[in-house]
């Protein structure tokens, strides 16, 4: 059974960190990254032939696979805490893949790849158990009610989607200083949509409550918000903490 130390184990991502705690050494932690792909293919043919029969498992799998990088997995310097916040920033699911004598990490390989089987198939289960419409079919059954720009936003990278709160915020401070309510109405509509699409680690509620205020510093304060996310989505998580900060000393 696999154990879910962080995320949904009835709505899996697609993408796991999955660690291992030594026998010998409780406090080290060793750790891989699963990725269950949306497109199939021959992993096989990208392998060095020094690790091919090492990996035999996983590539001649028949079902859905997930695949471990690194094969092997490495020693987590940080210590699980570390991993934890990782896994939270960049939306991971967090495996405990339990115990093992680490002192030759090969001896990890099959219980990675039992693992990696799990989890590709619990992947597999909850994604066939969610179709996506494709926009084609979206637009064809508009009448019913289907909206093709949250189809669209559910498929958009988080940077797309950033970049389009930046546009907007552009709209909102023009209608702000015209005093078009109705614009300003519109756009704060369509930037809710977006941060609906957009995971709460990049704070758009805050954002958009910080576009909307009055304050003094709210024009500053909502740049702030912005340039966060984009740092997040970028993963230049060393800039973080000094915007959090920056953002916590103007709101105070």
């Amino acid at each position: 059974m696999l154990t879910f130390r962080a995320g949904d184990p009835e709505r899996p991502r697609g993408h796991a960190l999955v660690f291992f705690r030594d026998s010998d050494s409780p406090d080290d932690v060793w750790a891989t990254y699963l990725v269950v792909t949306p497109i199939k293919m021959d992993l096989g043919k990208y392998i060095p032939a020094a690790f091919a029969s090492q990996l035999a498992g996983q590539l001649s799998a028949t079902g859905p696979s997930a695949y471990p990088l690194p094969p092997v997995p490495e020693k987590f310097e940080d210590g699980l805490p570390a991993l934890e916040h990782l896994a939270d920033l960049r939306g991971d699911d967090l495996i405990d893949g339990g115990t093992l004598r680490m002192q030759d990490p090969l001896y990890a390989l099959q219980p990675v790849t039992d693992i990696g089987a799990q989890y590709a198939e619990r992947c597999s289960s909850f994604f066939s158990s969610e179709p996506v419409a494709t926009v084609s079919e979206a637009a064809a059954g508009s009448g019913s009610g289907v909206d093709v720009d949250d189809l669209l936003l559910q498929v958009m990278p988080d940077r797309e989607k950033i970049g389009r709160l930046a546009r907007q915020l552009g709209t909102l401070r023009y209608a702000s200083e015209g005093g078009d309510e109705r614009l300003i109405e519109e756009t704060l509509a369509d930037m809710q949509r977006v941060a609906r699409q957009l995971s709460e680690k990049y704070r758009p509620a805050e954002l958009i409550g910080a576009a909307k205020s009055r304050q003094p510093n709210a024009i500053q304060l909502t740049e702030l918000y912005l340039e966060r996310c984009y740092r997040l989505a970028d993963e230049d998580y060393a800039a973080l903490a000094e915007l959090d900060a920056r953002i916590e000393a103007l709101k105070g």
